[in-house]
């Protein structure tokens, strides 16, 4: 029993032992309270330092002296990080309760990388006016978007144009106009390839994009960088594991503005036509409620040390909001990059894919007659109910249904690209490397288009169907080889380059037939043979094939740093091109540009608020050949009249006046520009000030017949100038343990002027209205591009008939009797199209896994006419249906249109371009596979805010005559809409 009761008791006390160990051991493992301070190098307090023990929610943030305490267990990491700080961690040690911790400055944004013609440069060493932007910040909050509408208010000094078609054709203008007569668009250049189309990628292929906006930064690309350059990089895999992702946007779309034209009653009430006792909204008709769109990536990125791949999928399917438009586009990609030789060399391989299948049945008179057609017409043929109304019941003349124009169509368009390139890389010793790369582009373009014996078109022309075959293609060469050296001598930096450039553009070559009379519907544009049009000698062929040209250049520049405080670059590029005559087809593009990083100098030391400031100077050269090559080089067409011995006689001929003189355009700009990073690089962004002056614009003037057999000839002549300001601010309001917000704003204002047209006195731009009313922009010397020469308007008599002002600012009748003051010498210079501002504003706000996305845009101070209310905004207009502000606003007014600033009206808007939500899981915690998981929608386009009365005030700015929303053109006419996309994007 003793026994029993010591083994009792010696358990007890072993239990009370490990009872009271395993108590100690908890006290010893439990959070006890941490303190610390937070500081810069300098030792000040960094107010709202963030800091998170990791693996748990434990989180502080730092007071107003840099003091913080949280619960932590010894073993434990705290993670610090704050705004412009390289992040520290700090692991908590047994029995230490209070650290110091020092945040050194984090100069990743200077040392960031940015691509430049034929290289790259580290940020901190730039000296022109360049824009670098990544894909993530280009798509951020953004979801269902193009790259077109990605780069909206992205790039300060960009402006796109375009429509909520799918196939809407996208144009781009970097600080103003560049020409008056040669090409608008800056030239792309992808992955080192120039002369790209930004159609032709995916967005999700792209690793970033870097803008050159002056001739500092453009001149090594010489003739074709006069209108600005955009560099594409396309991603490339990384040595690792290999990662999958995978993205799928689904988008509805709803009209977000209709035409307030008047309903069948009030149509009837007003007594405006016949009443067919019926009630269409035309306009509605031409839409589809909710339309589905879809798309879905799949990439593929991974290798090892010597290779690497990265592939990509894409299938897209659009539909329009208007019927009878959307597309249909699949591609593929693959990047490859194999390291040769312990890495000596590195071959470098890519290629893609890409087909877009189209349908547009809609054109821009499909829009005007849904606007002007009496809506008691019915849409279907009463007479037979499962057919629309095409010459029954109130059609015909100038009423055609424009509903069944698209449905009784067939139209089938295939655009292919396909872009390949192959580069090698040789490491010949430290800081010395030569490469080449090849570039292929192709480009085919084919379309089908049948209208059937139920169509317009063959009912009013008697024939059983109408077929139209186009085909066309092109092909793109490019050879480019440089060397470069790069070396850093103690506080010396130097960087060259020097190479060879060859291009070549084979001609487009293309093919079209139109036939006519087909027995069987089906058949169509499939049998182009089976119309009897062409055995009756009826139909018609075309063939045409556009020269070849060629580009050959030498090029260098060479970039010098002196202790990243003092910085200089020159470039030069000598070229020349087939398109000139031998006399001219060199010439030389240079350009030379310092900086000065103001902020390390001595002076600047105890400034502790200013992280970084560094000015930017540069002057440059380009060139400019972006027009047809059938000026300078002679190209024949048939079935026209040409001079035989003083006689004209049909025959085959040149297609143009050509001109063996014509020289390249030249392009002279200075830019100055200020980059700045101030409060711990909480706040930081860049001013550009720039000056361009165009001389030897290519200019049409007249020519004498004979002995030319055209009566104008291309010339060099005329010079424009272009001057604007550009200002970026990025910055961080609020950085707190859970929730941090970024904003970025930007405003750019631009002025173009013609400075001299030559002999030519003025130059009317070719926006004629319809029914020959005259023209509303014009150019003469002096004269600013976007100013718009109308009538100006004094009021109304007492019979509600137009009053203007005359030359002499005096109030007189539009017409009186016989007397007929709307002669162009009574017309003035009122109003500018050109915004005096154009701002954005992107704020980005993220709370745990959450984020939120808000992007607004703005354009102030400009004008635009609307021609929609000058032709269907009058109660005396002569097509069927009108407006209802022909009865309201413009209710006083009983006489016919004139082109009056009446039409004219400031168009100043606030728009919410975007709205994304989003939510982020790391799934990695819980899965293996899954390692990421992102859901969010976006809603694009959701309101504008503008007090400007016609359709909509976002009119193209782009070219010589901006400011005008055409009553004949589609991507005015075309639907305005709000977009919601739901995206799902998964990484494995």
């Amino acid at each position: 029993m003793k026994h029993r009761h010591n083994t009792a008791r010696n358990l007890k006390g072993l239990f009370c032992t490990l009872f009271l160990g395993l108590i100690s051991a908890a006290f010893m493992t439990a959070a006890a309270q941490v303190t610390g301070t937070v500081t810069d190098t300098d030792g000040e307090p960094l107010t709202g330092a963030t800091i998170i023990v990791q693996g748990t929610k434990l989180a502080a943030a730092a007071d107003i002296d840099g003091n913080f305490s949280l619960d932590a267990k010894p073993g434990q990491v705290m993670r610090v990080t704050y705004v412009g700080k390289l992040p520290a961690d700090v692991k908590v040690q047994s029995g230490k309760t209070h650290y110091n911790i020092v945040l050194d400055s984090d100069d990743k944004m200077l040392d960031e990388v940015v691509v430049v013609g034929y290289g790259t440069m580290e940020k901190k060493r730039v000296t022109s006016a360049i824009t670098s932007i990544s894909a993530d910040d280009m798509m951020s909050g953004l979801g269902g978007a193009t790259i077109a509408t990605a780069l909206q208010g992205k790039i300060s000094g960009l402006t796109t144009t375009g429509s909520a078609s799918p196939n809407a054709s996208n144009g781009y203008q970097l600080r103003g106009v560049a020409s008056v007569n040669a090409g608008q668009g800056p030239l792309v250049v992808i992955d080192g390839i120039p002369g790209g189309d930004l159609r032709a990628i995916n967005q999700e292929d792209i690793q970033s994009i870097d803008v050159l906006k002056d001739a500092s930064a453009g001149a090594i690309y010489g003739t074709r960088a006069a209108a600005g350059v955009i560099l594409v990089t396309t991603k490339k895999a990384k040595e690792g594991k290999t990662q999958v992702n995978y993205s799928c946007e689904l988008s509805i779309e709803s009209v977000r503005k209709h035409l307030d034209l008047l309903s069948s009653q009030e149509y009837i009430e007003r007594g405006l036509g016949q009443d067919y006792g019926y009630d269409t909204d035309w306009y509605k008709e031409l839409t589809r409620d909710n339309p589905l769109s879809q798309r879905h990536v799949l990439t593929i990125s991974g290798g090892t040390k010597d290779l690497q791949l990265y592939s990509s999928l894409m299938y897209s399917d659009q539909q329009g909001i208007v019927r009878g438009d959307g597309r249909t586009d699949y591609s593929g990609r693959i990047n490859g990059r194999y390291r040769m030789w312990d890495g000596v060399a590195e071959l470098s391989m890519k290629a893609q894919f890409r087909q877009a299948d189209r349908d547009k049945r809609n054109g821009s008179y499909t829009f005007q007659k849904a606007i002007e057609l009496n809506p008691t017409i019915p849409l279907w043929d009463p007479s037979n109910p499962s057919d629309y109304n095409v010459d029954g019941v109130g059609m015909g003349g100038n009423s055609w249904n424009p509903v069944a124009d698209i449905e009784y169509k067939d139209y089938s368009a295939k655009d292919q690209w396909f872009l390949g390139d192959a580069t090698l890389k040789i490491n010949l010793m430290k800081g010395l490397s030569v490469q080449g790369t090849m570039g292929l582009d192709m480009r085919q373009h084919q379309y089908y288009l049948y209208y059937n014996q139920k169509h317009r078109e063959s009912v009013t022309s008697s024939k059983r169907g109408k077929a139209t075959h186009e085909f066309s293609k092109s092909l793109n060469k490019s050879f480019e080889a440089y060397a470069n050296y790069m070396r850093e001598f103690g506080e010396h930096f130097v960087d060259a380059v020097a190479g060879y450039s060859f291009y070549e553009n084979e001609g487009t070559e293309s093919f079209e037939m139109t036939n006519a009379n087909f027995t069987v519907d089906g058949i169509g544009p499939w049998d182009m043979s089976a119309g009897t049009d062409l055995s009756d000698g009826q139909a018609s062929m075309a063939s045409n094939k556009n020269p070849r040209q060629r580009l050959l250049s030498f090029f260098g520049r060479a970039n010098y740093s002196y202790a990243d405080k003092y910085m200089a670059t020159v470039s030069y590029r000598r070229e020349g091109s087939s398109k000139f005559g031998k006399n001219n087809r060199w010439g030389n593009f240079w350009s030379v540009s310092g900086g000065w990083r103001i902020s390390r100098e001595n002076f600047m030391e105890g400034i502790d608020w200013i992280n970084d400031l560094k000015l930017r100077v540069g002057y440059g050269v380009t060139g400019n050949n972006d027009f047809g090559s059938g000026y300078t080089v002679r190209t024949y067409k048939s079935n026209d009249m040409y001079p035989t011995n003083g006689i004209w006689q049909p025959g085959y001929g040149s297609t143009k006046n050509i001109n063996p003189d014509l020289k390249w355009e030249e392009k002279k700009e200075l830019n100055i520009g200020l980059d700045y990073s101030v409060l711990n690089n909480r706040i930081f962004g860049k001013f550009d000030w720039y000056h361009r002056r165009v001389d030897d614009m290519l200019f049409e003037v007249a020519a004498p017949v004979p002995p030319m057999v055209y009566t104008t000839v291309m010339k060099n002549i005329g010079s424009l100038t272009n001057t604007g300001w550009e200002f970026e601010i990025t910055g961080v309001p609020f950085q707190g343990r859970e929730f941090t917000w970024t904003s970025t704003a930007r405003i750019s204002h631009n002025t173009t002027k013609i400075k001299n047209l030559g002999d030519s006195d003025s130059f009317m731009l070719p926006s004629a209205m319809p029914a020959s009313m005259g023209y509303e922009q014009k150019l003469v010397n002096g004269s600013k591009i976007g100013q718009f020469w109308l009538f100006k308007y004094a009021g109304l008599d007492e019979n509600g008939k137009w009053l203007i002002y005359d030359k002499d600012n005096n109030v007189v009748p539009a017409k009186d009797g016989s007397v007929n003051n709307l002669v162009d010498a009574n017309k003035h210079w009122v109003g500018n199209a050109i915004p005096k501002a154009i701002i954005s504003w992107e704020n980005n706000f993220r709370y745990r896994n959450f984020d939120l996305g808000i992007n607004l845009r703005s354009w102030l101070d400009y004008d635009v006419f609307s021609e929609i209310i000058l032709y269907h905004g009058l109660q005396t207009n002569s097509q069927e249906n009108v407006l209802k502000i022909a009865y309201t606003d413009n209710a006083a007014i009983n006489d016919t249109r004139i082109t009056s600033d009446y039409f004219l009206s400031d168009a100043s808007f606030l728009k919410i371009d975007a709205v994304s939500l989003g939510y982020t899981l790391d799934t990695g915690k819980w899965n293996k596979y899954l390692t990421r998981a992102r859901f969010y929608v976006t809603a694009r386009d959701l309101y504008t805010w503008t007090r400007y009365k016609g359709y909509n005030p976002e009119v193209s700015i782009n070219g010589l005559y901006p400011g005008v929303e055409y009553v004949r053109n589609a991507t005015n006419m075309y639907p305005q809409t709000t977009r919601w996309t739901f995206g799902l994007q998964l990484t494995f």
